[in-house]
């Protein structure tokens, strides 16, 4: 007996596409439980993976065609032909083996973001993908029917803000920008908010925004934000468990995957934080000052408010690293994403042991040699990776 209902493929196309609800994805993963639908999934999964390699530009109309092929080929599969995608499913080993491994991942953008990128990239809409070379003078960003989505000037994306909010009419297309390892970009959105984005982060945003309704921003890593002010319209920062609402302000989020907390500062204006809702209360939910930090355990899901000197936190969208009183093992991250090198601690008590110091242009061993120099550890550059030793 069937404890799960039917895969429908509708859904694993919405998938694909990057258009699921958290409601959806929540229900897709039940479903997958079922080893029937496990074993279709992975099916298109492959077949979009082989599209993509196969083509510069995703059409998503195209695929969405082939997948529909390929649901009356696997109705008519035979037992040989089942043994061939057997076959054709066990060479693309790698490319599921999250899936096999027992993992779900809850959207493509998230095993996008488990692959190793060297570039910054944004996705659109359509599954397509550019790359941004920091070098680039001038590009134009254009979505698949043509039109002029953005513009790039080296490190700054500047969206088109010609009739920036979309209408009722209008779908509401979601963008997501990578930054990797090493890099940072400036990012100035279709309502002329800025946003800075730090290295190691995902940002999901509306290409335009839908008047009348919540600009809201997904965020996973670092920003500075500077929000247009629209108080018709507040903006909405969500991120891993805390979310932060605003009119129009400047404040700093860091929310990243590795980290134990999420944490938004505020510079100027004031902004609400809560979570677990859709919608900040002023009755019931914190408001941040100036200079005052919120910060959320993701172990214990409490919610503290700080005061804070906030030039410590935001002096990287200068490009200057501070560290004010930080664990080894916090700083050590932080020059991981910084520099883009890999670095393993075999050394267990220097990771509690407290620094403080401020870096601009010294390169990542400049930044090791000043440590050493006031406690005692070893370290090794091997290529990309660095070790600290006893």
């Amino acid at each position: 007996m069937k404890n799960n209902k039917d895969l429908d493929t509708n859904q694993i196309i919405k998938y694909l596409n990057n258009e699921m609800t958290e409601s959806e994805i929540i229900e897709l993963e039940t479903l997958l439980k079922d080893e029937k639908n496990l074993n279709l999934f992975k099916k298109y999964i492959v077949t979009d993976h082989y599209i993509q390699l196969s083509k510069n530009d995703f059409d998503s109309q195209k695929a969405s065609s082939l997948f529909q092929k390929h649901i009356q080929n696997t109705k008519s599969l035979t037992k040989t032909n089942k043994n061939r995608n057997n076959n054709y499913l066990k060479y693309a080993a790698v490319f599921i083996g999250l899936i096999l491994g027992g993992t779900f991942l809850y959207n493509k953008n998230i095993s996008n973001e488990n692959e190793i990128i060297t570039e910054v990239t944004l996705q659109q809409g359509d599954g397509s993908i550019e790359t941004l070379q920091d070098n680039e003078l001038f590009k134009e960003i254009k979505n698949e029917d043509g039109t002029i989505l953005a513009f790039q000037e080296k490190n700054k994306i500047v969206y088109n803000n010609e009739g920036n909010n979309a209408t009722s009419e209008e779908k509401v297309v979601i963008n997501t920008l990578r930054v990797p390892y090493g890099k940072k970009i400036q990012l100035v959105l279709s309502d002329g908010t800025t946003v800075h984005v730090n290295a190691g982060s995902t940002l999901k945003f509306p290409s335009k925004f839908l008047s009348g309704q919540i600009r809201e921003v997904d965020l996973s890593g670092e920003a500075y934000f500077e929000v247009a002010r629209n108080e018709k319209d507040p903006f909405i920062v969500s991120t891993n468990g805390i979310r932060t609402e605003v009119l129009g302000t400047k404040f700093n989020v860091s929310s990243y995957a590795d980290d134990s907390f999420s944490e938004v500062v505020l510079v100027e204006g004031s902004v609400g934080v809560f979570k677990d809702k859709n919608r900040f209360d002023k009755n019931t939910d914190k408001i941040l000052s100036p200079n005052q930090k919120a910060s959320l355990s993701k172990t214990s899901q409490s919610l503290n408010i700080s005061n804070v000197k906030t030039e410590n936190y935001i002096a990287w969208v200068d490009g200057i690293l501070l560290f004010k009183s930080e664990s080894f093992e916090t700083v050590m991250k932080k020059l991981e994403r910084f520099y883009d090198k890999k670095i393993t601690i075999n050394y267990q008590n220097i990771k509690t042991e407290k620094f403080t110091g401020r870096f601009d242009v010294e390169n990542v061993e400049d930044v090791l040699k000043t440590f050493k120099s006031n406690t005692f550890f070893n370290y090794r550059i091997k290529g990309n990776e660095i070790i600290i030793n006893p």
